[in-house]
């Protein structure tokens, strides 16, 4: 649909009787739907995009980040700036990404079980609303898995759970996602464990397990999988895929299995849920409503490229794109614990009481 558009004044003459009206410095011009579309791409263009990664390179998440940046810069126009920013369990990051200036030119992955448990609790520090975050998407959920140290005489779940002794599980910061599983599955199945947290990434955890600080962790499959391989790392307990064993590790028991009560599976299904949100993108609230519609279809042409698909299959990433409205609605649901008593084992977890 057109719009006519005249910018001047217009100048009023009699003559005759007779009034006339002539715009002086008149400019007559057509806006389509199409000129309109093409503002937020004018304004991106040239510009600098900086993308947080709220923990330090080499981890799941920068790598997320670094395959997914030249491809936000080839569908916005912009030069992408990877910027790592660990601390408190990726909070320091999430906070930077959430009180940025919402213009636009900021955005941020996360680790969203981390910081809906950070938000659920009321944690120190946070400061970030999720329901208010301007969300791109969804990069990837992701298997999780708790694994072993090479050498560990832990080689299955059942023996961890009938262990006579304490079992040391490494971990990120309080409400970080390799915390919150550790402690919930800890309380869930009754396992003998200690968490050790404070490590600034899951690299620094793969360090304390090969210096025998530590003997397990959580984590995602993705990023434990080149341990593994190498030998160094073994997997006793997955998370599994919507309840059941994921095609990749059909051997590994998921948690709902050794799972003791129905109350204890309820309280793994609503951490499952959390998993689900993952590894979304996000920008600051308040930007311009054109900008983050604009940003969110790069974000999908981005991630449906040939050639990123390419890098991320080759990286061994998996991909599981959500658009940021489904993205929105996931995070708001997540956060309403219907069962209060669920709902404090949560808080209790995060806040170190467990």
């Amino acid at each position: 649909m057109k719009e006519l558009l005249f910018v001047g004044r217009f100048k009023r003459i009699v003559y005759g009787g007779l009034v006339f009206f002539f715009a002086a410095g008149v400019t007559l011009g057509v806006r389509t739907a199409e000129a309109q579309s093409k503002k937020p791409a004018a304004f991106y263009k040239g510009k600098v995009l900086t993308f947080i990664v709220p923990y330090t390179p080499g981890g799941g998440y920068d790598v997320y980040a670094r395959i997914l940046a030249p491809y936000l810069e080839k569908h916005t126009g912009t030069r992408v700036i990877v910027r790592n920013m660990p601390g408190a369990g990726g909070m320091l990051g999430v906070n930077e990404t959430y009180n940025a200036p919402p213009n636009g030119l900021t955005i941020g992955i996360q680790n969203c079980v981390g910081s809906v448990t950070n938000q659920l609790t009321g944690v120190k520090g946070v400061r970030y609303d999720l329901t208010k975050f301007s969300w791109i998407g969804r990069m990837a959920i992701n298997l999780r898995v708790l694994v072993m140290r090479k050498g560990s005489d832990i080689t299955s779940i059942q023996k961890l759970m009938n262990a006579k002794r304490t079992v040391k599980i490494g971990a990120t910061g309080l409400g970080g996602s390799t915390y919150v599983d550790a402690v919930i599955t800890k309380k869930v199945l009754n396992l003998p464990t200690e968490v050790i947290h404070g490590y600034d990434s899951s690299p620094a955890v793969d360090l304390g397990m090969l210096r025998g600080e530590i003997e397990g962790q959580w984590g995602s499959y993705s990023s434990r999988l080149k341990m593994m391989k190498a030998g160094e790392q073994f997997a006793i307990l997955q998370s599994g895929d919507k309840g059941k064993r994921d095609s990749r590790t059909p051997d590994i028991p998921t948690f709902f299995e050794v799972a003791p009560s129905e109350k204890g599976k309820r309280i793994l299904s609503t951490l499952a849920g959390m998993h689900e949100t993952a590894r979304p993108i996000a920008a600051p609230p308040g930007i311009p409503q054109e900008r983050l519609e604009f940003l969110q279809q790069a974000f999908y042409k981005a991630m449906h490229d040939p050639g990123f698909l390419e890098k991320a299959k080759k990286a061994k990433r998996p991909l599981n794109y959500l658009s940021g409205e489904e993205m929105s609605k996931l995070v708001k649901s997540v956060l309403e614990i219907p069962e209060e008593d669920i709902k404090q084992i949560f808080i209790q977890a995060v806040k170190g009481s467990i």
